[in-house]
């Protein structure tokens, strides 16, 4: 597979046929539902997966990969905000969790939520939205949470 594309998972229901995107998609919803089982333990809402964190997410964890850098700041020079405003999303509070190496959306979270500074990012209860972005790579897969609360 090539550098920043999907990470090869199982679709959950692997008897009909997928869209294109199928399989991102099933790993951000896994990847959230991570999220907010811990946010749940917090006494925090749930966050809500948004198409346009998502988009700005895959695209900074393919921009990792390719590069093989894990940061916050893109090839570009951009920031998480610029991606989330790049990918449609009007950005109010904001905060963006990355990893490489986990691989399922269980064990990126598991490693987040092991961190302190990552933690508080994941159970801060003003976020209501979540993008989620995870690309194949040497070093990888590379993920990409975004967190933000919209205007």
């Amino acid at each position: 597979m090539a550098p920043g594309a999907p990470w090869p998972v199982q679709p959950r229901d692997s008897g009909t046929h997928t869209r294109p995107g199928q399989v991102h998609d099933d790993v951000a919803a896994e990847a959230v539902d991570a999220v907010n089982r811990q946010r749940a333990r917090a006494d925090c809402k749930p966050v809500r997966l948004k198409a346009s964190l998502n988009r700005a997410a895959q695209r900074h964890g393919a921009d990792m990969a390719r590069g093989q850098r894990l940061t916050h700041t893109g090839t570009d020079g951009s920031s998480p905000a610029a991606r989330m405003r790049d990918g449609g999303y009007h950005p109010g509070h904001i905060a963006e969790n990355i990893a490489a190496g986990p691989g399922t959306p269980e064990s990126a979270v598991r490693t987040w939520i092991d961190s302190p500074e990552h933690r508080a990012i994941i159970l801060t209860c003003r976020y209501i939205h979540a993008g989620v972005g995870v690309a194949k790579g040497d070093g990888g897969p590379w993920w990409t949470l975004d967190l933000a609360t919209g205007y």
